[in-house]
């Protein structure tokens, strides 16, 4: 039996249709999703803007330079992260129970990259032992670490441990295995454990001239802050033996993120989900943390770690009466 062919300008308008249909249901469905979270006329620009789904597959997002809609957290994927991961995030919102009571330790503070150091001023002038490195803790990150497990020790009740150990020699490109043994000694010593707390130094460029990217609050300088999470599937898509709980470690960076974009809008900068695996597999409430970079002066980024601190007491569920209330006032824009 033949078939009736279609004249052929009724054949590419059907063709031209097909795409046409697809984005339309695309963008309904991402609508449906939105308008039952959000509630909201605007639910797919939140949608779309909170999840900045350009970054997805990779795409510069154009609005990066203006504040997602809060409560919303941009996410920047790295090349290399498979398709399935990318979809997941579209749905991870639960975070793990965050359970920070009681005497026994229960978050490690440590530092993978130990010398990691800021803009030098008068007050932090160091002996560089690489470029932007220091041996010297009162003037590396490890202050910063220092800092904030104080505040947590001594402001919210939480018991920590400040591991100080420096994982960088005899190689910066293995430090990451150095630092897995010094968390698996404290898991084994101390089982109360759920929360490791990798704090690190970002990289701004190899030689900025003045301090750069950081907020005023308060009248301070505060540096702005970034979380890493790692989905553990490699450089070269094979993963490791052990992988880490991505979607909790994620879930959980998102959720402190929200606190503290609650307190400026940038204040943070958009998670950051790359290929590695940076120890997170250790627990489901592993965080790596850059705070600020070496254009900001450790001044700064001591600043943001007041801020730091309150939102992981509160991820914990410590009582609104004990936090200050000021570090949760939103921000004046005047």
């Amino acid at each position: 039996m033949m078939r009736k062919r279609l004249p052929m300008p009724q054949l590419r308008k059907r063709l031209s249709l097909g795409p046409l249909l697809l984005a339309l249901c695309c963008i309904g469905a991402l609508w449906l999703q939105g308008q039952a979270y959000y509630g909201e006329d605007t639910a797919l620009y939140h949608r779309m803007a909170g999840l900045q789904v350009s970054m997805l597959y990779g795409l510069p997002y154009e609005g990066e330079s203006e504040p997602a809609p809060s409560p919303n957290v941009g996410t920047d994927i790295a090349e290399g992260v498979s398709e399935g991961i990318r979809i997941e995030l579209l749905s991870i919102s639960e975070a793990p129970t965050v359970d920070l009571t009681g005497s026994e330790p229960r978050i490690l503070i440590y530092h993978t990259h130990t010398t990691e150091a800021y803009f030098k001023t008068p007050a932090h002038d160091y002996t560089e032992t690489s470029a932007w490195r220091t041996d010297e803790n009162a003037h590396n990150i490890v202050a910063v670490g220092e800092k904030l497990a104080d505040l947590l020790q001594n402001t919210y009740g939480i018991s920590v441990i400040h591991d100080t150990t420096n994982h960088e020699p005899p190689k910066l490109a293995t430090s990451y295995s150095r630092s897995e043994v010094t968390m698996k000694k404290y898991k084994e010593a101390y089982p109360s454990i759920t929360m490791f707390i990798d704090v690190h130094r970002d990289a701004y460029g190899n030689d900025p001239q003045e301090p750069a990217d950081y907020i005023m609050i308060d009248g301070k300088e505060v540096a702005r802050m970034m979380f890493v999470v790692g989905t553990g599937e490699g450089a070269t898509g094979t993963g490791y033996e052990e992988m880490p709980d991505f979607a909790a470690n994620y879930a959980l960076a998102k959720r402190i993120t929200e606190s503290l974009a609650e307190i400026d809008p940038n204040l943070m900068r958009n998670i950051r989900v790359k290929t590695g695996r940076y120890n997170q597999h250790i627990s489901n409430q592993c965080l790596l943390v850059e705070v600020g970079h070496n254009a900001n002066t450790l001044e700064q980024a001591l600043n943001a770690v007041d801020y730091l601190a309150a939102a992981i007491a509160q991820a914990a569920g410590i009582e609104a009466d004990s936090v200050p209330t000021s570090l949760f006032a939103p921000q004046s824009t005047e």
